[in-house]
C-alpha cells in the first residue's frame, strides 16, 4: 500500500516539478521536423471475416494480419501556441506488402498537436495527429480518417538542430456505413512506426 501511495503522490507532483524546469520556446517558435523508419503491424479489424475478425502481428498465417514490415517516413512543420504546445501539420508515406504480394500505401495528411513537457537540449515530445490518410491497394483506393499518437526523445546538439527517437501509433479506420449489410464492411488496420528524426527549431 506504501509503494501504490508513493508512486501516485509521484504522478502528481510530476506537473508541478515540469512547470518549475526552465523553458525554451516562445509563442511563435517553430519546429521542422523530418523523420523515417519501419512500421510493425499491430492489429487488423474486419468483421466481416467469419473465422478472423481481429487479427494480430506481422505475417501471412491464420490469426495474423496479412501484412509485411513496413516503412514510414514523413516531414512535419509546428508553430508553438505557447511555452509547451505546439500545433501544425505532417505528410507521410507508409508501404507494406500483404499476402498477395500487392503492396499496400497510406498517405496520411494530419493536423499535428504537440505537448513538449521537457524541454532544452533533451526534450520528450507527446503528439496527436488527426485528419485525412488516402490508401491505396492493388486497383483499389480511398480516403479514410487517419488517427496517430507519438511520444518521443529528442537531443539538440546545438540551439537549432537535433536528432530523435519517436515510437507511434498509427490508425486507418475504413468506415462504409454504421448498420446494416455496409457496417460490415469497416476495418481497422492499426500500425507502430518505429522512427529516427532530424529536427531543427527556431
Amino acid at each position: 500500500m506504501k509503494k501504490l501511495t508513493a508512486i501516485i503522490l509521484l504522478l502528481l507532483a510530476l506537473p508541478l516539478y515540469l512547470a518549475a524546469l526552465p523553458t525554451y520556446y516562445d509563442t511563435g517558435s517553430q519546429i521542422f521536423t523530418i523523420s523515417a523508419g519501419p512500421t510493425i503491424p499491430f492489429f487488423y479489424y474486419n468483421p466481416s471475416d467469419p473465422e478472423y475478425p481481429l487479427t494480430f502481428g506481422f505475417g501471412a498465417g491464420d490469426g495474423q494480419t496479412h501484412h509485411t514490415i513496413g516503412g514510414f517516413g514523413s516531414i512535419s512543420y509546428q508553430v508553438f501556441l505557447n511555452e509547451y504546445f505546439a500545433i501544425g501539420g505532417e505528410l507521410g508515406y507508409h508501404f507494406d506488402f500483404v499476402r498477395s504480394n500487392d503492396v499496400y500505401t497510406s498517405v496520411p495528411i494530419l493536423l499535428k498537436f504537440t505537448y513538449v513537457p521537457l524541454q532544452g537540449n533533451f526534450e520528450i515530445p507527446i503528439s496527436l495527429g488527426i485528419g485525412l490518410d488516402y490508401i491505396a491497394i492493388s486497383d483499389y483506393s480511398s480516403i479514410n480518417l487517419g488517427v496517430t499518437f507519438e511520444i518521443g526523445m529528442r537531443y539538440f546538439f546545438t540551439n537549432e538542430w537535433g536528432a530523435g527517437i519517436t515510437a507511434g501509433f498509427h490508425m486507418v479506420p475504413e468506415i462504409y456505413g454504421i448498420s446494416g449489410e455496409s457496417a460490415s464492411k469497416n476495418s481497422l488496420y492499426a500500425t507502430v512506426p518505429l522512427m529516427v528524426s532530424v529536427v531543427y527549431r527556431h
